[in-house]
């Protein structure tokens, strides 16, 4: 029987070995992400990278000449610069880098450029097709587009949200839209995937909403909802795919939080948050994912100093109610400027600025890496979360990074195990899973044997 429980002892220590092993091994941080390429030559006033994450649109302005530069994920060179004597201060591009479309805040001349076919672009082309003069500034976060590219909004500093439907098969200049709106000052506009509901928020602390934003068309539409419960200046706002939920973010004085809308689509009048949270935040940012379940939002005083300079991150959230604390929240150092997640809501970037550093985190609010090289101030993050375009407004770069972590996008059916394991993530998943099956087979050895000496 010695011989017995010496061979046994021999195999639980090797186990317990292996274990220790996995444990520590579950605990090595994640590799850092992978510079694809940069572009020192471009100032990224606005960034936008399709939801593939195959290319990527920036839009730029150097001494009083605008530029949108068209670029491939395998390279830093665009495959297409369009020059103009304005400046460019906004752009968006479709689902799968098809179309995209610039903005100009020159006033008064502001307008929308339009290139269809895009990836198959090269040189100068000029755009196929620009809005009329509309009559004042589009900003950044003040244009988007649908995934398949044939809908387009845009908002402006001034008073008035601006739409086209069948963008794809418009052409010529001075191009009028499909429907507008003159209310307040709007700062943000986010547009469902599908380009039939719209939401923007507006310097009066109110959000406004559009649904069958397709079929609408003529002067001034009203919103089929405007709610006032946001407490202040609207920053930002985001819509899940289905339109069917709502997200805003308020800044950057006093009063502060995050407002949030379940059943967006048959909301009327002037409906009250379903929950909200803060006081006194100065948020800057707010991103949601496609089902609208997860929200992610940064914070810091963007236009005044203080503030509380955290990511803040609500898992559930369409089933929240009140005034909910978030499921959790990381510190930074320097305003959060920007914010962004990807689909399923399991990874998640911020960057804060203007001293540099991007930080990416899994859904439980893991650093997984942060990159302390970078001033950025702007985000795109392709569906899956596997690439990360950063823009910079004082360093003149972009950046496009390979993050090591990806899960499927929504509408893609998941892989057999429901997770897409890259080379940086797949062995600090598995090993802690790994560990706690050595520590079962020992204690089962163990039992086993005990019971084999009684018998």
């Amino acid at each position: 029987m010695d011989a017995e429980w010496f061979s046994l002892k021999l195999v639980v220590r090797f186990l317990f070995a292996i274990s220790l092993v996995a444990m520590m091994v579950s605990t090595v941080h994640a590799q850092p992400p992978t510079l694809l390429w940069s572009d020192p030559t471009v100032e990224t006033v606005d960034i936008a990278l399709s939801k593939d994450g195959q290319y990527l649109a920036v839009a730029s302005s150097s001494g009083g000449v605008g530029q949108v530069r068209f670029y491939k994920r395998t390279s830093p060179t665009p495959l297409w610069t369009y020059q103009a004597g304005v400046r460019f201060s906004s752009v968006a591009i479709s689902a799968h880098g098809e179309d995209v479309a610039a903005a100009v805040d020159t006033f008064p001349q502001g307008r929308v450029f339009y290139w269809k076919t895009a990836r198959a672009l090269t040189g100068t082309p000029g755009p196929d097709w620009a809005s009329k003069n509309l009559a004042g500034a589009i900003e950044a976060r003040c244009l988007d587009m649908s995934d398949d590219g044939n809908y387009v909004v845009a908002c402006g500093t001034g008073p008035n949200v601006f739409y086209w439907a069948d963008a794809r098969q418009k052409s010529g200049v001075d191009v009028a839209t499909t429907w507008n709106w003159e209310g307040p000052s709007i700062e943000a506009v986010d547009l469902s995937s599908d380009g039939d509901y719209v939401v923007v928020g507006t310097v009066v602390s109110t959000v406004a909403y559009w649904k069958n934003a397709r079929s609408l068309s003529g002067f001034h539409v009203d919103p089929d909802w405007e709610s006032t419960s946001p407490d202040h200046r609207v920053i930002d706002v985001a819509i899940s795919d289905d339109g069917d939920y709502v997200a805003a973010a308020t800044g950057p004085l006093v009063d502060l939080s995050v407002h949030y809308w379940a059943g967006a689509k048959s909301l009327a009048g002037d409906p009250p948050h379903t929950w909200y949270y803060g006081a006194d935040v100065p948020f800057t940012s707010v991103d949601m994912s496609c089902d609208g379940n997860s929200v992610i939002a940064g914070s810091g005083g963007r236009f005044v100093e203080g503030g509380s300079h955290s990511v803040y991150f609500w898992g559930g959230a369409r089933s929240l109610t009140g005034s909910p604390s978030p499921t959790w929240v990381y510190h930074t150092d320097y305003p959060v400027w920007d914010v962004a997640i990807n689909d399923a809501g399991t990874y998640m970037a911020a960057v804060d600025f203007p001293i540099d550093t991007v930080y990416f985190f899994n859904r439980q609010g893991n650093l997984l890496w942060q990159d302390q090289a970078i001033s950025g101030d702007k985000l795109s993050i392709s569906c899956d979360g596997g690439t990360l375009a950063v823009g910079t407004p004082t360093v003149t770069t972009a950046y496009l990074f390979d993050t090591g972590y990806s899960t499927p996008c929504c509408g893609q059916a998941p892989p057999v195990g429901g997770v897409v394991l890259t080379s940086s993530n797949a062995l600090g998943i598995i090993t802690p899973y790994l560990a706690l099956a050595v520590v079962a087979g020992a204690a089962a050895l163990i039992v086993a044997f005990a019971k084999k000496r009684k018998a």
